[in-house]
């Protein structure tokens, strides 16, 4: 799992920073959460492509995390793109789309379906789910989540070997959860050569909204929260009137929900040098981070 940030402003680009987007690329599919204006340019600065790109998700209808959507659509129909693509949002996702349709004639050439997010979870794959949870901001506005299923235990060669199971194919089965029957007609199951199971990568995508106590659970044991740390703790007073974040609200919910590493994102124009922002939210929860354009983080599997 590896995690781009595209665009880390909030609210007005800077000369540094791009509005809102991230992009996530996982066993080959890529996905990206919000599509701020200029996504399209930072995917090509990095040299991402657009190919695999099948999932949207939009948390909100302000300017600054979905006008970059037009641009992105036109730039998919003229590189002929195939692959079949998912737009999720909150309800007005919809019409926005058909008004592109209708007031500027864009129209999808690649098949294109547009969904509702829904508190709970609201999509599931083989080996994964989304989340969503409400958030407190001046628009409707979602926390995601994706959470990947548990993993088999650690599969164990020589206890496997000692019971007699061949290598090659039969490895292979158990692993993958199935019992197998050896040539003298006893049967080994994956218990009997698997570790305990493993958990699955949680990734917590949370922007725009004020702080939230009642978010932890939703947060617990997250191996990457990003979150929005808009403004230093002396301007906490207008980041409530605004229903946004301090870099040290976010590394207290961090800090609760004892996740792995934070991330702070949605960064105000006025920190040219966002460093005193890194140094509050360390402050409360030392594992964190000011994001920057372009910056990757990578999602290891646990152990």
């Amino acid at each position: 799992m590896r995690v781009v940030f595209l665009g880390t402003s909030g609210g007005i680009p800077t000369p540094r920073r791009s509005l809102p987007s991230l992009c996530m690329v996982r066993d080959g599919e890529m996905m990206l959460f919000d599509c701020g204006e200029g996504t399209q340019m930072r995917l090509m600065r990095k040299a991402m492509g657009f190919a695999r790109l099948s999932k949207i998700f939009i948390t909100h209808i302000h300017g600054d995390h979905m006008a970059g959507l037009p641009g992105l659509i036109m730039t998919l129909n003229l590189l002929g793109h195939e692959t079949p693509m998912t737009i999720w949002g909150p309800p007005e996702i919809g019409p926005f789309i058909k008004s592109l349709e209708r007031d500027i004639k864009l129209r999808c050439h690649f098949p294109l379906q547009v969904k509702i997010i829904k508190p709970g979870v609201f999509h599931s794959e083989d080996d994964y789910h989304m989340e969503a949870v409400p958030l407190d901001h001046s628009a409707p506005c979602w926390g995601l989540a994706l959470q990947e299923k548990p993993r088999p235990g650690r599969f164990h060669i020589e206890r496997a070997t000692e019971l007699g199971v061949p290598a090659g194919p039969l490895f292979g089965q158990l692993q993958n959860g199935y019992s197998v029957t050896l040539e003298d007609g006893r049967v080994v199951s994956p218990a009997d050569v698997l570790g305990p199971t493993r958990a699955g990568r949680r990734f917590v995508y949370i922007t725009d909204t004020l702080y939230q106590p009642g978010l932890v659970p939703f947060c617990r044991d997250a191996d990457l929260l990003v979150h929005e740390g808009m403004f230093t703790q002396d301007m906490e007073h207008e980041a409530r009137e605004r229903k946004h974040c301090t870099a040290a609200q976010a590394a207290t919910l961090a800090r609760d929900a004892a996740v792995k590493r934070l991330v702070l994102t949605h960064i105000s124009a006025r920190y040219a040098d966002a460093s005193v922002l890194t140094e509050e939210a360390r402050a409360v929860f030392p594992e964190s981070t000011v994001a920057h354009d372009l910056m990757e983080v990578d999602v290891p599997l646990s152990d």
